[in-house]
């Protein structure tokens, strides 16, 4: 079954019922799966994760981001790393009772390289949570080089980790390439970030909103669509991170309908009064 989704709960006005700002239940009344990203900043409280469950339909399902912390991209002496762990599973553990968690979302940051003691951290990683579903993107584009790239996909077998194919632009350097694997039978998730090949190079002002300004064009969700169609695992996640330009909401809406999917279970459309 292929799943889509967005990422990012406040993001997307044109699905929002007073057009501004997006909630649970407006995204809920289109899609069977969301993403959080804003617990990469902030690990979310288990009175929050219960209130996300009473905003959406028992079928929904969540993706959440695993921390700055707990993904390498901050370091700081007075965090407890393990602490981070121990705190996130004790939030998703309501998702994980009624089976609404997809997976724990490592994004890795782009230094994250080939290297002996990275290889031992994703290890780590899978020590702390051995039983949780949990997906790897990888930022670093040496772990797909072409000596490494089996090893890489093996290892990910191997712990039972998720695979994220990303779709990003393909800048002269530190872009990762679209690599359409599976390494989990259960589930694949292709995190689609766009291909705004000068906004992914962009290091001024508001980098973050341009990197992901891009709308896909109806041959490139074509292409996208036969790609999650060929991927070998029971189920795929389509997210959609273009949501530079507020793009993504239709983009998402658009590929459901290419592929002619229909979801049961959702949550209620909200209609306006005009």
């Amino acid at each position: 079954m292929i799943e889509v989704g967005v990422t990012a709960i406040a993001d997307h006005p044109e699905l929002a019922a007073n057009g501004k700002t997006s909630t649970l239940v407006d995204l809920t009344a289109h899609f069977p799966i969301i993403e959080i990203d804003t617990s990469f900043y902030a690990l979310p409280k288990l009175d929050v994760v219960r209130h996300w469950q009473q905003q959406v339909p028992a079928r929904c399902r969540f993706i959440i981001k695993a921390s700055q912390y707990m993904t390498l991209h901050r370091e700081d002496d007075q965090i407890d790393v393990v602490a981070q762990f121990t705190a996130l599973k004790r939030a998703v553990a309501p998702l994980v009772a009624t089976g609404q968690l997809a997976a724990i979302l490592f994004q890795l940051p782009p230094y994250f390289g080939v290297t002996a003691a990275h290889v031992r951290y994703l290890n780590r990683i899978r020590e702390l949570y051995p039983d949780l579903p949990l997906a790897v993107e990888f930022r670093h584009n040496g772990w797909y080089a072409p000596e490494y790239r089996s090893s890489t996909l093996n290892l990910l077998r191997r712990l039972r980790l998720i695979h994220v194919v990303a779709d990003e632009p393909q800048t002269p350097a530190g872009s990762v390439p679209l690599v359409a694997e599976a390494t989990n039978p259960d589930l694949t998730i292709m995190r689609l970030h766009g291909r705004n090949f000068a906004g992914w190079q962009e290091k001024r002002g508001e980098w973050r909103s341009q990197r992901t300004n891009y709308r896909y064009q109806p041959s490139e969700l074509q292409a996208l669509g036969q790609l999650a169609r060929n991927l070998a695992s029971r189920d795929v996640a389509v997210i959609f991170n273009n949501n530079g330009g507020g793009d993504a909401g239709a983009n998402a809406l658009a590929f459901i309908a290419q592929e002619q999917l229909h979801y049961t279970g959702l949550g209620p459309e909200q209609l306006g009064l005009f």
